[in-house]
């Protein structure tokens, strides 16, 4: 849970983690702070250094490249104003209440001896993938020193690239929080799993009358309260998140067939000889790497917390087959499957019910890429002719 606190510092969020209150805070000051240094401030030297700049920031220069380009520095400036806003003043006290209570089911399963899984690093993945990310855009913003010695590029657009990958890193860096955000909530499914498979397990050379009705009950229903607890939770992110997932799904779409074309067109059109220009171009055509691989971890987790709870839902299933074969245990366990049914249509992760995020959904996504980037390699074949 430390990597939280990065995103804290990067100013994805306005809020960290209080050991002392055991919750999470936020200060005004601070959220001021921040919006000056991450939002006013970038945005308005961004826009200074495209009124004097000279190298077609604001398409001087007519062509499919630079109308493509405008679009994903457009796209990219307004998605990261879009989340962090939301983030900061709409949304923030949802997300807080969301990870406290997440946070205290993780503090409460650490504080048992029982559960093994706990005791190790559940985030760890989480962390390599936030290093890799962070050292790919140091070598990113490092590479546009490499437009300076090649182009003898002057320091206002050498300024606005610099600022501009900054500012795509922290929309990227939105993304990852909302996957490692779904992460939490899919641990704290995964950890009732745990501990329901165990206690089947543990009781599952018990004698039947060792084990009455009444004992099996009250498992049934502790464990049908976490199915409806992890299905609020994950409610609750959604109503937390869809804008801002609606905004970054976009925008990964849009900035990553750009990339795409923009780098494949300056292949098709120049020669790479020097290990310079070749560095420059490999460096630039992996810009896409962290768009994806951002939009991949949102929906897999997505995927990972609705078969959680399909998981869970079927060892509650399988739970009911301990009791015995009475009417009244017969009624009682088809009105708790009953329930759970209609809680199968609703374990999507669907904001605004525009598109449900999963790996179908992402592999969609990569798919237009691919058309979208044919069609634009048609009008550059008609430009160029």
């Amino acid at each position: 849970m430390n990597h939280l606190y990065f995103y804290y510092l990067l100013g994805v969020m306005n809020f960290r983690y209080d050991k002392a209150k055991e919750s999470f805070t936020s200060s005004k000051t601070m959220t001021a702070l921040k919006v000056v240094l991450h939002i006013v401030i970038p945005n308005s030297v961004l826009l200074v250094i495209s009124l004097i700049g000279t190298t077609g920031i604001l398409l001087t220069i007519p062509s499919v490249h630079v109308v493509a380009f405008a679009m994903r520095v457009i796209w990219t400036l307004l998605t990261m104003n879009i989340t962090i806003l939301l983030n900061y003043y709409f949304t923030g006290t949802k997300q807080r209440a969301l990870l406290t209570e997440c946070v205290a089911c993780l503090r409460e399963a650490k504080s048992e001896s029982t559960v093994e899984s706990a005791q190790n690093s559940p985030f760890r993945g989480s962390r390599v993938v936030l290093g890799v990310f962070l050292l790919h855009y140091i070598n990113y913003e490092l590479n546009q020193y490499t437009y300076v010695l090649l182009y003898d590029e002057k320091w206002p657009e050498l300024m606005f690239y610099i600022i501009f990958y900054y500012l795509e890193m922290v929309t990227v860096m939105n993304a990852l929080y909302f996957s490692t955000v779904l992460d939490i909530v899919h641990r704290t499914g995964q950890l009732d799993s745990d501990r329901l498979s165990r206690c089947l397990q543990r009781n599952a050379t018990s004698e039947p009358s060792e084990l009455d009705d009444p004992y099996w009950w009250r498992t049934i229903e502790h464990f049908y309260h976490r199915v409806l607890t992890l299905h609020r939770r994950r409610a609750n992110y959604c109503r937390a998140f869809q804008l801002q997932l609606v905004t970054i799904a976009l925008n990964t779409f849009i900035a990553s067939f750009v990339i795409f074309y923009v780098n494949l067109n300056i292949i098709l059109m120049h020669t790479h000889d020097n290990w310079l220009e070749k560095y420059k171009r490999v460096t630039e055509c992996l810009g896409f790497f962290p768009q994806l691989c951002a939009l991949l971890l949102i929906c897999r987790n997505a995927d990972r917390v609705e078969s959680e709870q399909w998981c869970l839902m079927r060892l509650v299933i399988q739970a009911q087959s301990k009791l015995t074969k009475s009417v009244a245990n017969m009624q009682r366990g088809d009105a708790f499957n009953g329930r759970m049914i209609l809680l199968q249509s609703q374990m999507k992760m669907a904001p605004y019910n525009l598109f449900d995020f999963d790996l179908q959904y992402f592999f969609g996504i990569v798919a237009a890429i691919v058309t979208y980037l044919v069609v634009l390699l048609q009008f550059r074949t008609i430009e160029y002719s």
